[in-house]
């Protein structure tokens, strides 16, 4: 199976990225855990999708950016208005400096070959004393032989993904002055037993569970 570009892919998957998937779900819960209360709060998502997770989230204001159209448009996200939806990469934000006080970038950086200019925009956007917190598919799981994968049509696509393991995380945000204060990851295990009853894969359930899919990372932006 030949991996697929992300902007190839997501425009591929947008008609069905609603539906969520043992991974997406994990995910949700980490950054759930780790997110301060948003009330009154600027809140960025870059590489948001299709803004689902804007949607209901509290803050006062709610930017989010992804590299799809298609994405955007697959969602509804651009009813609210209290949140903004910008076609743009995470690599070069189009935002000003310091205009948010929690910055999300979630299972995006994975796409990236290098991961030091996303932290340099995530740095760069978010005001000092802000938080950022970035998930990325896990580095045990992609050993593991795990990969980001989606079904369009019937046929199963493999998304292009890179390994940035933790020590990498830790100097690109370093460099921009992010300070890591969390790590935390998510293993297979209950929480998502229903997804693999639901397409009758049991036994892989039974093969994967406690291995960790998903790591999620909190950092202060230093001032």
């Amino acid at each position: 199976m030949t991996a697929l570009p992300a902007r190839d892919a997501y425009r591929l998957w947008a008609p069905t990225y609603v539906a969520e998937t043992a991974i997406t779900a994990l995910e949700c819960g980490l950054v759930d855990a780790l997110t301060p209360p948003l009330h009154g709060l600027r809140l960025l998502d870059a590489g948001c999708g299709t803004g689902r997770r804007l949607r209901d989230c509290g803050a006062a204001s709610a930017v989010g950016v992804d590299l799809s159209p298609e994405m955007l448009d697959a969602g509804d996200a651009a009813d609210d208005p209290t949140i903004s939806l910008l076609v743009g990469d995470v690599r070069t934000l189009p935002l000003p400096d310091a205009a948010f006080d929690v910055s999300w970038c979630r299972l995006v950086i994975g796409h990236l070959p290098i991961c030091a200019p996303a932290y340099a925009e995530l740095g760069r956007v978010t005001a000092p004393g802000g938080t950022v917190i970035v998930s990325d598919f896990h580095p045990r799981a992609h050993e593991a032989g795990h990969r980001r994968t989606f079904r369009s049509e019937g046929v199963v696509h493999e998304i292009e993904h890179y390994i940035h393991t933790l020590p990498d995380h830790r100097a690109a945000a370093s460099a921009v002055g992010l300070r890591l204060v969390k790590i935390r990851e998510a293993p297979i295990g209950p929480e998502v037993r229903l997804f693999y009853e639901r397409a009758d894969r049991m036994a892989l359930y039974d093969e994967h569970v406690g291995l960790p899919v998903v790591l999620a990372l909190t950092f202060r932006r230093e001032g």
